[in-house]
């Protein structure tokens, strides 16, 4: 196999991608914090105040917090943040290149890859992965899922 494909990630897709790749922690946190609110609330009503109060406020931390480090990181890389980008996908691994790197990794060094809202995610570990916006590998799709199923790395 040989895929080779290039893309350009745009701010709104990173943000989805991240979004896809973190969706348990942003949803554990986002639960947490509605549960949080909720306490709070509940302790208000019953008299303990101060409690009350400090619990709805670090329920309103949890809940807007991971939107908020999301937003602030697309804000910082501005437009035009992501260059352009090559995928080399052949037996060996995964090889990205941009104008100023260039690096690759073998299969095994990733635990997973499935497709998920619009993305390839290359799961390296749970705090890592490679996001490739389907898109990219849209025209060999097919020929990507056979080869990763042939090596029981495609997951879903």
């Amino acid at each position: 196999m040989q895929i080779t494909t290039h893309y350009v990630l745009t701010p709104d897709e990173a943000l989805r991608g991240t979004r896809a790749f973190k969706r348990l922690w942003y949803f554990l946190s986002v639960g947490s914090g509605l549960l949080l609110i909720l306490m709070g609330y509940a302790s208000n009503q019953m008299g303990g105040r101060g409690q009350g109060l400090f619990m709805i406020a670090n329920g309103l931390l949890f809940l807007v917090l991971p939107e908020a480090v999301l937003r602030w990181g697309r804000y910082r890389r501005g437009n035009q943040a992501y260059p352009p980008m090559e995928v080399l996908l052949d037996d060996e691994g995964l090889t990205l290149r941009t104008e100023a790197s260039e690096g690759s990794l073998p299969w095994s060094a990733f635990a997973a890859i499935q497709r998920h809202s619009g993305f390839w995610l290359f799961r390296i570990s749970r705090s890592q992965a490679i996001l490739v916006p389907e898109r990219a590998l849209e025209a060999t799709a097919p020929e990507l899922e056979t080869f990763l199923r042939e090596r029981k790395l495609l997951k879903g």
